[in-house]
């Protein structure tokens, strides 16, 4: 495909451009996926593979959100179908699928720096092929993008950064460097003074072709244009800045871009695309369409409705929960609707801080409000989270600042695979002192746990996972859980307990019915609370002759609630064999979480052949 892209004409391309969005439309209508980022990008990809010779010269795109087309139009056309399934092609760039995917993505804002480094190693083997770092107008605001961009001036001869600027992060753009990336200022208005301007020149007589007069023009056009775009700040960073141009317009595209192959300064191209393009209810409504389960491609519908969600009985209960406490306020990273905010932030506006996807900004002043008086509340999914590392540890745990993180998304997260598992919350909360790390099995504790972190002054973390819960409602108030205290779901004739952390002690229930029929008799203990583990555990286990306990978590068995179980079995010099399950020692990959968990062996099958190996090594 690239070679046929390299010999078409533009109305080929054109034609290619339209085969791709359909063929993407119709497979992610089956899939699922992140659709309307990709659908914005494909006159880019095709610009991209016409231009440069890859895999010679390298191709990197951030976040990977719209890497789709780039995944059809190098090696994976034929496999596309299998997007997003166990086995079949990664939702996002990964080394290992193709010669093509040059750098692994899944977060924002590491295009840059991985393109700087991966531009200085090729320098340094006297290579001067090209990198080019795609990267949106969401991400190049984060943290890490801005200390890349600092370092532009040192490394970034022979690159391109591509700002595809589609005025919208996941949700809606918020922040400076959002607004200054406006239509408003660098869009329309821009693009028709330039097309203007152009013509002009082209019907100058061929005498003042080439003529200083002709490089005057050019040179106050590019020097006003940085007064009305953003160029001035990236030409402050060492970047020579161009555009911005449609996005869309494939001569365009590649007009530019074959004049800046020959460039070897660190250029920024800023481009306008519209997400969701090609596609009517991905254009209306791109938010629905950024990571959409599988739908009806005449209606734009989702085929069907997913069950009530941890994060869909959030968006109803935190209204009711700040109309009680006014001191109360919440904070997302760029992700009002994936975190359950979107309805709070309707209602208390002046309550929900969004910071754009800034995760570590977000947890540092999430510990300013703290200790301004106010009781924060941190909506992150877990995968995002672990980048706020330090700023859990340094901001709030080490000045126990009364936080609440609401690590959503933890565990085997399913399609979107190892970028996106939320596998390490547990490990590393345990970890950081002054933390206090509690794991729901259904929406209603989750609420109870919420209720209860407002009655300590120290910082909490609540993990719950993506995906259907029992569908109770909220209610209005809730009892709060009791300090540290876990719950004795079943007991049984058999001295064995199961004990589950989190939605796995569902699974533990499951087990323990199926286990009953083949005439086992486990207990099921729900732990509730990782740290500090509940100190009723030890004296239940004493009680009733444990002898032996199988752990099991949606998370990494290094560190994670297993861990926690055996230390203090260890602590207390209770010598009990304990089989920890939980994901071991790898990051997994993409497919249904059914697949998935049972894969990595924490489904109830799993406990079930668990228990059963004890008791037939027993015997």
């Amino acid at each position: 495909m690239i070679e046929k892209i390299k010999n078409a004409d533009l109305k080929e391309l054109e034609k290619i451009a339209a085969e791709t969005r359909k063929k993407m439309v119709e497979t992610v209508s089956k899939r699922g996926g992140h659709l309307a980022s990709s659908l914005g990008t494909v006159e880019l990809t095709i610009a991209l593979l016409k231009v440069f010779d890859l895999p010679k010269d390298k191709v990197i795109w951030d976040v990977g959100h719209q890497s789709y087309a780039y995944k059809m139009l190098t090696d994976r056309s034929e496999n596309f179908d299998t997007l997003r399934t166990l086995g079949g092609i990664s939702g996002f760039p990964k080394i290992s699928e193709s010669k093509y995917d040059f750098f692994g993505t899944g977060h924002g804002g590491t295009s840059i720096s991985a393109g700087l480094g991966m531009r200085e190693a090729m320098r340094m083997k006297n290579d001067a092929s090209k990198v080019i770092s795609v990267i949106g107008d969401g991400a190049i605001t984060s943290g890490l993008a801005l200390e890349a961009m600092n370092n532009v001036d040192r490394f970034g001869r022979n690159t391109i950064t591509i700002l595809n600027d589609n005025d919208m992060f996941i949700s809606t753009s918020v922040g400076a460097l959002s607004k200054w990336f406006s239509r408003k200022l660098s869009g329309q208005k821009y693009s028709t003074a330039r097309t203007e301007i152009k013509q002009l020149i082209s019907k100058l007589p061929p005498i003042f072709h080439g003529d200083k007069i002709v490089d005057i023009i050019r040179k106050t056009i590019n020097s006003s244009k940085s007064l009305l775009t953003p160029g001035i700040l990236f030409e402050g960073f060492g970047y020579q800045y161009v555009g911005p141009i449609d996005g869309h317009n494939i001569e365009e595209l590649v007009e530019t871009l074959q004049d800046l192959k020959h460039n070897n300064e660190p250029v920024l191209l800023h481009i306008h695309t519209m997400k969701g393009k090609g596609y009517r209810f991905a254009e209306e409504n791109p938010r629905k369409f950024h990571g959409i389960a599988p739908f009806d491609i005449k209606t734009g519908e989702i085929k069907k409705p997913s069950s009530p969600s941890f994060t869909g009985y959030l968006t109803d209960y935190l209204p009711r929960l700040f109309r009680r406490h006014s001191n109360l306020v919440a904070i997302t990273a760029a992700m009002p609707d994936g975190t359950g905010l979107w309805k709070l932030q309707e209602t208390y506006p002046s309550r929900v801080f969004d910071v754009g996807m800034s995760e570590g900004h977000a947890v540092t002043f999430a510990s300013g409000l703290a200790a301004g008086g106010l009781r924060p509340i941190v909506a992150i999914y877990s995968t995002f989270l672990q980048r706020a590392f330090d700023n859990i540890v340094h901001d709030v745990a080490l000045q126990n600042l009364p936080v609440v993180f609401l690590t959503d998304r933890a565990g085997l997260v399913g399609e979107d695979g190892a970028t996106h598992h939320g596998l390490f919350d547990l490990a590393y909360f345990r970890m950081i002192p002054n933390m206090t790390v509690m794991a729901p099995r259904d929406e209603s504790e989750m609420a109870r746990m919420i209720e209860f972190s407002l009655t300590l002054h120290s910082p909490v973390a609540i993990r719950y996972p993506r995906g259907s819960g029992s569908g109770k409602r909220a209610s209005n108030r809730l009892t709060p859980l009791k300090s540290c205290t876990g719950e004795l779901l079943k007991t049984g004739k058999d001295k064995i307990m199961i004990i589950g952390a989190g939605i796995t002690t569902i699974f533990a229930l499951e087990a323990a019915e199926k286990l009953e029929k083949a005439g086992i008799s486990p207990f099921v203990y729900d732990l509730k609370f990782v740290k500090p583990l509940p100190d009723e555990l030890s004296k239940l286990i004493k009680k009733h002759g444990i002898t032996r306990i199988v752990t099991v978590e949606d998370g990494i068995a290094s560190g994670g609630a297993g861990s926690a179980v055996l230390e203090k079995l260890s602590e207390l010099k209770m010598n009990i064999p304990c089989t920890v399950l939980g994901v071991k020692d790898t990051f997994s990959t993409h497919g249904t979480q059914k697949e998935l968990r049972r894969i990595e062996g924490i489904d109830a099958e799993s406990i079930v052949e668990a228990v059963a190996e004890i008791i037939s090594a027993q015997n």
